[in-house]
């Protein structure tokens, strides 16, 4: 089963980790948020992140669930 983030860019790395969604619909509605009504919190990720995208991640590889060998 796979988990959907918010990943953006900095100047510095790719693919930086922003929000732990859950599904496709979250991942969408949270992304959705952030670029229409962005809470405080969000304002905060804008300003250090760009080109933000939901990104499917498999869960072998969802290390923030605490399920990494």
């Amino acid at each position: 089963m796979s988990d959907y983030i918010i990943v953006g860019d900095t100047e510095e790395y790719d693919e930086c980790l922003i929000y732990v969604c859950g599904t496709p619909d979250n991942a969408e509605n949270v992304l959705h948020r952030m670029l229409i009504n962005p809470t405080d919190d969000d304002k905060r990720e804008l300003q250090r992140h760009h080109n933000l995208r939901i990104k499917e991640v498999p869960a072998r590889d969802c290390w923030w669930h605490g399920n990494c060998d």
